[in-house]
């Protein structure tokens, strides 16, 4: 049985359904039931994470106490993900070409590429600023 099948029936009132869920798929799918239930419920899905406990039980405890809350699964157990197919409106990817300067940088300095590339994440446009004045004075074209 899959996730979202048992989240499903979680909240759902009727036993006879719960019942046919086995104990292997209980256990398979604790984990993420127990990341699912720990965004409406933190601290309990947290005293859950103890190594000493049960999984299947712990299943069967979210059963028994939102069944009891909800008629269905509320809108919280669906998190809107990330769209693999999105663009991304990143300014990155239409930012200007300055590896030589990006280079000149980092041996005159000791900078590392990955503390230029920090930069360029977190201050666009002060670091493309920094490229163009850069790239000027040693004389590089801006690609």
């Amino acid at each position: 049985m899959e996730l979202f099948d048992i989240v499903k029936r979680i909240f759902d009132k009727k036993p006879t359904l719960w019942e046919d869920i086995s104990k292997n798929d209980k256990i398979r799918n604790f984990f993420m039931v127990n990341r699912i239930m720990a965004i409406q419920f933190p601290v309990q899905a947290n005293q859950f994470n103890k190594l000493k406990v049960t999984p299947n039980q712990v299943v069967d405890w979210w059963h028994d106490t939102l069944s009891s809350k909800f008629t269905r699964a509320p809108g919280w157990v669906y998190t809107q993900t990330k769209k693999s197919g999105a663009k991304k409106n990143d300014k990155s990817n239409t930012s200007k070409n300055f590896e030589d300067a990006e280079v000149f940088i980092s041996h005159k300095f000791g900078v590392s590429m990955r503390d230029l590339k920090q930069l360029k994440i977190f201050y666009p446009d002060k670091y493309e600023d920094w490229m163009e004045s850069v790239s000027g004075q040693i004389g590089v074209k801006i690609k």
